[in-house]
């Protein structure tokens, strides 16, 4: 018996359109490098401040029908994480992306008691063009070990 690689309902040298995958969600987080140069602030307490934006932004926008595909699909959650160089360029991204038309969600995280701005996370979304041009506008890099 010969079998087919085309389904029975399909004729014979019929092409089957293919439907595109949607780009994938990505959170964007943006951390201060400088931090590490000073006191008490290592990698360790750096990835706290990560974790605190991040689950900050998710419960900020929970509503949200990107948020709610991105924690809907943990196995596929995509994160990319930048640097800037200061807090001048940290609070410069935070303002470009609250004033963009409509606000791109972001959370920007201020340790407390210091009242430090150590790290900014953008909601999931799916490359949006005005976050990376927000980015590139700030000074931001990937981070780089």
């Amino acid at each position: 018996m010969a079998t087919s690689s085309q389904p029975s309902d399909t004729p014979a040298g019929t092409k089957i359109a293919s439907v595109p995958k949607p780009v994938p969600l990505v959170m964007q987080i943006v951390v201060r490098r400088d931090l590490l140069a000073q006191d008490g602030w290592g990698v360790g307490p750096l990835m706290a401040q990560v974790a605190h934006a991040t689950s900050a932004v998710l419960h900020e926008t929970r509503e949200r029908t990107e948020t709610k595909e991105y924690l809907g699909d943990l196995l596929n959650m995509y994160k990319s994480v930048f640097q800037v160089d200061n807090l001048e360029k940290l609070e410069k991204l935070a303002n470009t992306l609250k004033s963009a038309d409509p606000p791109i969600p972001h959370h920007l995280w201020v340790e407390q008691p210091e009242n430090v701005p150590t790290c900014l996370a953008v909601a999931p979304n799916r490359r949006d063009p005005k976050v990376k041009k927000a980015l590139d506008k700030s000074g931001c890099r990937l981070w780089k070990g």
